[in-house]
């Protein structure tokens, strides 16, 4: 039995580790890791490996330095509280004194069954698997684009860049409004109306092999055109189906990320259901979010093991940042719910939007060409 086993090998997994060793733990360490290959840095999948910068050994994580680590490869099937175990695929069973749940999330299914030519864009694999499909030259394709959340926009800049004819269809006319606010949500819009085909407020209703071998895309409008690549983003769900009987939902937890209802079970990173003030539940889906989670919860169990202080509530307060079409999207904290929005504009001239509560406090900002105005709000965002 392992005295703790790390259920995913991603950013909270291996922040989690990290930190564990930094602050004096000597016991036993399990990562459990369901990729091929070591772990990496997620974020780097689409700014790295897809552009063909990076493989996915040099976008890796530090795994090595992490004194006396065990890199367990596998995937979770089953999970048994009461006996302290994780089921792996393989029939392997792994018992734990703690256990972190750092699952991460999956990607939504595409709108139909898989064809050749049409790719999530979630992991390193998926990288590679678009870069193949057109022998790493994408000038001249026709490619499109099914989201247009972070990830979505993100790749679509990518493509443009790239020398790509870019179809981009959002199920919403104003994608991510509810993030941005209406004005740099706006912006965005006019940014991808200028560089790529932008069919907004309209759904895929089917994909089907095109007679010239690339995909035929149609919309609930009716418009039909062939691309040589269809890549869908269409945001994620918490990768939980085997913790709670099918369910993606996500696993609940207090303030101190320990999970509910899973006696010395925790958990952190992009699954994560974090309760709100007002009895609502928020899911973060960042890198350094999840990063800073790994961090506090380490430091949770840690406390529970009575060989650190309490850390107190964890405060979602991470920075993310975004460059599409030679912008820059910076963001830090979280819309919370019940928030208003609020934009002024910048110093270097962009647009800066605060998320705030009745009472005046800030739970997040985001900015538009406002990065130094973005990190100075940073120190005064609340949490829960």
């Amino acid at each position: 039995m392992t005295d703790i086993l790390i259920v995913g090998a991603g950013a909270a997994g291996h922040s989690a580790a990290s930190t564990l060793r930094r602050e004096g733990f000597t016991g036993s360490i399990r990562l459990l890791h369901d990729e091929p290959g070591s772990p990496y840095n997620r974020t780097l999948v689409d700014k790295g490996i897809l552009p063909g910068l990076l493989t996915q050994e040099q976008a890796g994580l530090p795994i090595r330095h992490v004194e006396g680590l065990d890199l367990v490869p596998g995937r979770a099937v089953a999970v048994d509280p009461a006996e302290r175990s994780v089921r792996l695929e393989d029939g392997r069973e792994l018992g734990f004194r703690q256990c972190l749940l750092a699952v991460g999330s999956a990607p939504r299914s595409a709108p139909d069954s898989p064809l050749n030519g049409v790719f999530p864009l979630h992991r390193a694999a998926d990288a590679l698997r678009i870069r193949d499909h057109v022998a790493g030259d994408f000038a001249g394709r026709s490619v499109t684009v099914l989201g247009a959340g972070l990830i979505g926009t993100e790749a679509a800049s990518f493509f443009v860049a790239a020398g790509a004819e870019v179809h981009l269809v959002a199920r919403s006319d104003l994608p991510l409004v509810a993030t941005l606010g209406i004005p740099i949500a706006t912006r965005l819009r006019d940014l991808h109306r200028e560089h790529t085909t932008f069919h907004g407020g309209r759904a895929v209703t089917s994909l089907r092999r095109a007679s010239n071998g690339g995909v035929e895309v149609r919309l609930d409008s009716g418009i039909t055109w062939e691309s040589d690549l269809v890549v869908t983003s269409h945001g994620t769900t918490p990768a939980t189906g085997w913790v709670s009987a099918g369910s993606t939902a996500g696993i609940g937890v207090d303030r101190s990320l320990r999970a509910d209802a899973l006696p010395r079970m925790y958990a952190a990173g992009g699954a994560v259901l974090y309760p709100w003030g007002d009895g609502t539940r928020v899911r973060v889906d960042h890198w350094d979010d999840a990063v800073a989670q790994g961090a506090h919860v380490a430091r949770s169990m840690l406390h529970d093991l009575s060989m650190g202080e309490d850390p107190g509530p964890y405060r979602p307060v991470s920075g993310y940042s975004v460059s599409m079409y030679g912008s820059s999207l910076t963001g830090v904290g979280i819309r919370a719910p019940g928030t208003r929005a609020r934009t002024e504009t910048a110093a270097e001239g962009g647009l800066v939007t605060t998320f705030a509560e009745s009472t005046g406090g800030v739970t997040g900002a985001v900015g538009w060409k406002a990065t130094r105005a973005i990190q100075a709000l940073r120190q005064g965002i609340i949490g829960a």
